[in-house]
């Protein structure tokens, strides 16, 4: 993994960090490591309101609600929680500027987007003030060795996310899948690399790849090569609406073999046009529609009836679990105190509603047996849950 050391998010994050020297400090890196708990705790939320990753960062509610209930359990041994927020509008850059502004209005613990380039950049300047910072993006890139040992990601890694997919379609005899590589950002660039890892550790051969662009219109001559390739599947290593209108584009030009794609394909909202939804399939926490156990329908239907959106599910329960993780580490330690904190996660497994996560401190990115949804009704059904057969790296 020591190409990520020098990936752009690494070089992105220092060069935020020397345009706010100076900006203030909430001193909170000079306090011992067991500190105690301050009068109230203030978790800080740099979230997407506007921009690309808005829905995804919509999630963010879930541990809202999380925080309102332990509130009215009396908060963590009395200290009640209150959350801030500033908007990072899908950009790096303004992650960099939402996260001080944060520090400076007091918060103790950050909770960064969900997708690793908006993560990656604010992450360092967290870890100057040894304040632990949450995120959940499963990309490569965010996490030790990149931004410092105080990023955590609450969300399974996306390396045994397509290792699972992998597995899932090997196991329903498929022999040559053909890659739609996203290279927008790295989330399709990774999934599409841990898919292909694993295909060949399964002793698998790939009938081609194709790139495209989030933003592109047509992917006409992507599915030409789809269509000479002989390939008996599609992976989408892409999100929506960009891969929601290659899969549209893809069915409309009469292919009907399998697709199966990341958990960005989470929920309903993408479908709209897709002319043939059958055998396609998505990687994901869970859904909404049909949850993988007891657990997770009894948190969903709690969200829903607070009024929260539980379309975009799978990116629920990973922020959920991240403020699981963090208030469980602050019970346990009694103290804000980053470097205590990630001291607890690390130490051992924590429950949480996707499974018991664990982390060492070379990964802050937990590893799961994966849900994979078929959505061939046009809401996602749960169709197998797989365990990965092998943990792919991601060299840039």
């Amino acid at each position: 993994m020591s190409k990520i050391a020098k990936s752009p998010f690494a070089a992105l994050a220092l060069l935020g960090l020397a345009l706010l020297a100076g900006c203030g400090s909430s001193g909170k890196a000079d306090e011992p490591p067991s500190s105690g708990l301050p009068k109230e705790i203030t978790f800080g939320a740099a979230m997407a309101k506007t921009g690309y990753m808005a829905p995804y960062d919509a999630p963010f509610a879930a541990v809202e609600h999380l925080i309102e209930e332990t509130n009215d359990r009396g908060g963590i041994d009395g200290h009640k929680i209150r959350v801030i927020h500033a908007d990072t509008r899908s950009e790096p850059q303004q992650a960099v500027l939402a996260t001080q502004k944060l520090i400076e209005e007091g918060a103790d613990v950050i909770f960064l987007s969900g997708e690793s380039l908006n993560a990656a950049a604010p992450a360092p300047l967290a870890e100057e003030h040894n304040m632990l910072n949450m995120s959940n993006a499963n990309e490569p890139g965010f996490g030790p060795p990149t931004t410092g040992r105080l990023s955590f990601s609450s969300y399974p890694s996306l390396l045994s996310e397509s290792s699972a997919a992998a597995a899932f379609l090997h196991g329903r005899g498929i022999e040559h899948p053909f890659l739609f590589r996203d290279t927008s950002i790295i989330y399709g660039r990774a999934y599409c690399s841990g898919f292909e890892q694993t295909w060949d550790h399964l002793g698998g051969t790939i009938a081609g790849s194709a790139d495209f662009e989030n933003t592109d219109e047509s992917v006409a001559s992507q599915i030409s090569e789809l269509r000479g390739s002989g390939a008996d599947a599609v992976v989408m290593c892409s999100y929506p609406p960009g891969g929601a209108s290659a899969i549209k584009q893809i069915r409309a030009a009469g292919i009907d073999v399998p697709i199966i794609g990341p958990g960005g394909f989470d929920g309903v909202f993408w479908l709209k046009g897709i002319s043939n939804t059958d055998e396609i399939f998505a990687t994901s926490n869970g859904s909404a529609y049909d949850p993988p156990n007891a657990e997770t329908a009894a948190l969903f239907k709690k969200l829903k009836e607070a009024g929260i959106n539980t379309d975009v599910s799978s990116s629920l329960l990973g922020a959920y679990a991240g403020g699981q993780l963090v208030l469980d580490a602050i019970e346990e330690t009694h103290s804000v105190n980053g470097a205590t904190l990630a001291d607890a996660l690390e130490a051992k497994p924590h429950d949480t509603v996707v499974g018991w996560l664990s982390y060492t401190p070379t990964d802050h990115h937990p590893i799961r047996t994966w849900p994979i949804y078929d959505y061939t009704t046009g809401q996602p059904k749960l169709a197998a849950k797989v365990k990965p057969p092998f943990i792919p790296e991601y060299g840039g």
